[in-house]
């Protein structure tokens, strides 16, 4: 298969995930999983979708959103529950320790930044809100503003380049998805260093 076919079934692909009656469905679960307790990035079905659907992009961000949201609320509670109730035996178990540890770090000097630099980072979301509830790090109240603000920032930036990036940014994203996945952490890297410095 040619590089012309190979676009063709991308494309093919994408536009059947977005006209799916569960497409959005899906990504709201697949971004209450990634946040909750499993490494599930919402970024694939997302990204589909919009390129699909670029005037669907914002409902899609706003479903990603709403979906991520939920699962940080589920997290804080395992963290607060499950992970407390266990202590570090389950974490080292888990082979979590070090990324909990700087994560808990994070959260002793600026919570509210930690957070939201959370939702640019490569480190899966769940390891930050279940870290929020493990013995109450973060205050429940300064929890949800940062989730929301976060996750809001991430996806939002993410559905207004794919939709006002124009015919170009679509055909390139088909054409180098991979590219694009990475030109995105690189981006998300940038911010997580400037929250942090802040």
């Amino acid at each position: 298969m040619d590089a012309p076919e190979r676009r063709e079934t991308l494309t093919g692909r994408l536009g059947a995930l977005a006209e799916r009656p569960a497409a959005l469905r899906i990504l709201f679960i697949c971004a209450f999983v990634e946040a909750s307790f499993f490494p599930l990035p919402p970024d694939m079905i997302l990204v589909p979708l919009s390129l699909a659907r670029p005037r669907r992009a914002f409902a899609a961000a706003t479903v990603c959103i709403a979906g991520s949201f939920a699962g940080a609320l589920a997290g804080y509670m395992i963290g607060a529950t499950v992970i407390t109730g266990a202590g570090d035996r389950l974490i080292s178990w888990a082979g979590a320790g070090s990324s909990f540890e700087k994560v808990l770090g994070f959260y002793r000097s600026n919570a509210l930044a930690a957070l939201c630099a959370a939702g640019f980072t490569a480190i899966p979301f769940s390891v930050f809100t279940i870290a929020a509830g493990f013995r109450h790090t973060v205050p429940p109240l300064e929890f949800v503003a940062g989730a929301l603000l976060g996750r809001g920032i991430r996806f939002y930036l993410l559905a207004a380049a794919l939709r006002y990036g124009g015919p170009y940014l679509r055909r390139m994203a088909g054409e180098h998805l991979t590219l694009v996945s990475v030109l995105f952490l690189l981006v998300a890297a940038i911010l997580f260093f400037i929250l942090k410095a802040v």
